[in-house]
């Protein structure tokens, strides 16, 4: 007896076919639409000071993410928090309520080879919850505020270079190339502190691993201290982006999305590296309770 007779066991009529060529032309539509959106996106971004602000602060909470899913989750629901497949939610017992509010997102499928012999991976549209869609309220996973002190020390740890407190400092903080070290005035408050320090340990970063001096990340760098304040809750009242500087709102579509995707990645490596630190944070302050 085949197992799968146990699916049909006490049914009666007929048997229902699986459309697979409807459920493609869903799937391609969806993933046609999430690339429309994409693009629309950044079109609007390059212009409105807003968006790009809005797009920061996702991508700072979804750093994992790639540029393209934190422009479609700004998009449709800037307020997320934690998103999850149906099925995701429903294996950790939270369901997802009736007609929710769905996010679209890309996510990789197969690898394929292109004309020119090139190796590329092709994306699916995936649909997403936020737990704000579902039975559950669950905090962004891992988001607790921690003290100032212990995110100024997990911060100072991921620095790929040393610090100098100068009294009477004429600017916030300051990374100097020549010498490889990062300057930082001794009369600032924690979260100016962070905000600046952060700004420069990004600068650092591009100078080192990608090879760009001040003039051409400073930027960039000033929205990596930005999505890092945001997604560590420390003060972010004085940052402002009233304008995009030209030569970043007058690039190329894809020009613009590489400087995005770069942001991401520099961010990435310093959440990285501070989730390491915090992490060794919490085990001597465990052990400490243990003595």
């Amino acid at each position: 007896m085949n197992t799968y007779d146990l699916f049909n066991k006490g049914k009666k009529g007929s048997k229902q076919e699986f459309d697979r060529v409807k459920w493609s032309e869903e799937k391609r539509a969806q993933r046609d639409a999430a690339y429309e959106l994409i693009d629309t996106t950044c079109e609007l971004m390059a212009t409105s000071p807003e968006a790009f602000g809005q797009y920061l602060k996702v991508q700072g909470q979804f750093d994992r993410y790639t540029s393209n899913n934190a422009i479609l989750v700004s998009a449709q629901m800037p307020g997320a928090t934690q998103l999850r497949s149906y099925q995701d939610w429903k294996g950790n017992r939270v369901y997802v309520n009736p007609n929710p509010t769905k996010v679209l997102i890309l996510e990789p499928g197969k690898q394929y080879q292109r004309n020119d012999g090139t190796i590329a991976t092709s994306f699916n549209a995936k649909e997403v919850y936020d737990v704000s869609q579902t039975s559950a309220r669950i905090k962004a996973e891992g988001m607790e505020q921690k003290p100032m002190r212990e995110l100024l020390s997990a911060l100072i740890g991921t620095s790929p270079m040393e610090f100098q407190p100068i009294e009477n400092f004429q600017v916030p903080a300051y990374y100097d190339p020549s010498q490889k070290i990062i300057f930082v005035s001794t009369e600032l408050e924690e979260s100016q502190l962070f905000n600046s320090i952060a700004k420069e340990i990004a600068t650092a970063i591009y100078d080192i691993k990608h090879h760009e001096d001040r003039d051409s990340s400073d930027f960039k760098s000033y929205c990596v201290s930005y999505m890092l304040s945001s997604k560590y809750g420390v003060d972010t009242s004085e940052f402002s982006f009233e304008q995009l500087p030209p030569e970043l709102a007058e690039m190329e579509r894809q020009a613009f999305k590489n400087e995005l995707n770069s942001m991401r990645d520099v961010l990435g490596e310093i959440h990285k590296d501070m989730y390491k630190e915090l992490a060794k944070e919490n085990v001597e302050q465990n052990r400490d309770q243990e003595r």
